[in-house]
């Protein structure tokens, strides 16, 4: 029996994995998967924007019954 200190660990791995590789893949197979969703929220959210921006050349009042529409909405 080994003599445990405090800087050996309990759990030895019996193989070295390349953790950095591992998480590189992970992000690139969840960006995959979300990709289309956030492009289609930022494309919704801009439709909207876009929206308030029009309304904001008719005055004050419609600006802010747009922006509260558009916020309940």
């Amino acid at each position: 029996m080994e003599n445990q200190t405090l800087e050996t660990p309990l759990i030895k791995e019996p193989y070295k994995r390349d953790r950095k590789a591992e998480v590189t893949t992970e992000v690139k197979k969840q960006l995959w998967l979300a990709g289309p969703m956030i492009a289609g929220n930022l494309l919704q959210n801009l439709i909207q924007m876009i929206s308030v921006m029009f309304v904001g050349h008719l005055g004050e009042l419609a600006l802010s019954g747009a922006s509260m529409a558009t916020f309940f909405f």
